[in-house]
């Protein structure tokens, strides 16, 4: 008789290996991405950009001032991003940290309107990723913010069905 027998005939479950352990791996780009981690991530992208906002004393995100990444970075609500972006699967282990942007030059908004699920998890992924590369020095979150990228690929993930599969 096997542990897990025993254990099943004495009236005892032992837990599987892979559910007994938080795991400290990221997800891997073939992982979903449920619709309660999606939704979650469009509110954290909501409160941040209301918090910046509010913060530096502006009224539109245009007018967020890029320089001061600083200030930007003790916004509590920027650490809840950091970690949410982390906790919903938008940053995978197998994914490489390239900025999909950088083939839409002068056609941003117009790319991110046309992209699947996967690029816009891309995108995440490479924001998070170059946030920890830029070592304090520059924020890529608040210059998407400030580009009004961020909030669109929230509006993508809250509204468009296209990106979700069948209930």
């Amino acid at each position: 008789m096997t542990d897990n027998s025993a254990a099943a005939a004495s009236g005892r479950t032992r837990p599987s290996r892979s559910t007994a352990r938080i795991s400290r791996q990221l997800p891997s780009r073939r992982s979903p991405v449920n619709q309660h981690q999606a939704r979650h991530l469009v509110q954290l992208v909501r409160v941040l950009e209301r918090d910046a906002l509010q913060h530096f004393r502006v009224p539109v995100v245009s007018r967020l001032p890029k320089d001061r990444h600083a200030d930007f970075f003790k916004l509590e609500s920027y650490r809840v991003f950091i970690e949410g972006a982390y906790a919903c699967g938008f940053v995978c282990a197998d994914l490489k940290p390239d900025n999909p942007l950088e083939r839409a030059r002068g056609s941003e908004a117009e790319a991110i309107a046309r992209w699947p699920f996967g690029q816009l998890r891309q995108y995440l992924h490479y924001l998070l990723r170059h946030e920890r590369w830029a070592d304090g020095y520059s924020s890529p979150i608040l210059e998407s913010l400030s580009n009004g990228y961020l909030q669109q690929v929230a509006d993508r993930l809250e509204k468009d069905d296209t990106l979700y599969g069948p209930a």
